[in-house]
């Protein structure tokens, strides 16, 4: 197993960054059914940045498993709670629990030892 390039991680974090975006236009989208209805103009652009999300995250997604073995790919996906956690806080104004940041210590723990096998 070659181990992976700086580029080659940077990367792989900017694809988990882009799918981590999902979650926002998500709740979003959630939020504008819940207000508005399926039907508003609102709710179907957070739903269409959604979907063209979707497909840019795949296309990074697919061109990183081209060149990194899928198990450091995969280990480091798990970075997406991370960025889940910075989003809810800076977008949504959500608490941060002690529990959530000592997950999230957690994962990054896991992400380390996977990276350094």
């Amino acid at each position: 197993m070659k181990k992976p390039t700086i580029k080659q991680l940077l990367l792989l974090h900017l694809s988990i960054l882009i799918f981590s975006l999902n979650g926002i236009f998500s709740k979003l989208a959630a939020g504008s059914i819940n207000e508005c209805g399926l039907f508003h103009v609102r709710t179907w652009i957070f739903l269409g940045l959604l979907l063209i999300n979707c497909m840019v995250y795949a296309l990074f997604w697919q061109q990183n498993l081209k060149r990194l073995d899928v198990n450091v790919a995969y280990a480091h996906r798990a970075v997406y709670n991370v960025w889940s956690l910075i989003w809810a806080a800076a977008v949504f104004a959500e608490k941060i629990t002690v529990g959530n940041i000592l997950g999230t210590i957690l994962i990054i723990c896991g992400v380390v030892v996977i990276q350094n096998e």
